[in-house]
């Protein structure tokens, strides 16, 4: 079972990555600042690469904490106020810098991976999202979570 998940996990962090390398690959300087979200926080195409550069690493860092038997993050975690904090620490990047260090935080989450056994994958913890989830739930939520951005990145790209 292990390397049926692991390998089915790895190939859909695979198709994200791709799809959202292709498609900023060819983004042009002046469209990184176009408006992608304005509920809440305003957010442009480069806050929405900020916060998901960000998120993986976290993400990676609770996988981590789960596997070795914690509970996850605390109960009180406040997602909201951490997606926007995040957001400002890295405001002074740019995308050439974020795409590097979402490429190396791949990097860290599949050595992760590649350290989880069979007994691994069921384990739970408290998300940024208050829900306990899986490890395997978490890392499919890595991928799904970064689909969802990349589409909100066509939406805003195509406006």
């Amino acid at each position: 079972m292990e390397s049926n998940v692991k390998q089915a996990i790895k190939e859909e962090l695979e198709a994200t990555r791709a799809e959202w390398n292709e498609l900023l690959g060819g983004v042009a300087t002046d469209q990184w600042n176009r408006l992608a979200y304005s509920e809440g926080s305003e957010w442009r195409v480069v806050d929405i690469l900020r916060h998901v550069a960000d998120s993986e690493r976290g993400m990676t860092a609770l996988i981590v904490r789960i596997q070795d038997g914690g509970e996850g993050v605390p109960p009180d975690f406040d997602l909201h106020r951490w997606n926007k904090r995040a957001v400002e620490k890295l405001g002074d990047k740019g995308p050439d810098e974020l795409l590097a260090g979402m490429t190396a935080s791949r990097e860290a989450l599949l050595e992760v991976i590649e350290t989880l056994q069979d007994e691994d994958w069921d384990k739970r913890g408290r998300h940024a999202s208050l829900r306990i989830m899986s490890i395997e739930e978490v890392c499919r939520l890595i991928a799904s979570h970064e689909a969802g951005h990349l589409a909100v990145i066509r939406e805003a790209l195509a406006a």
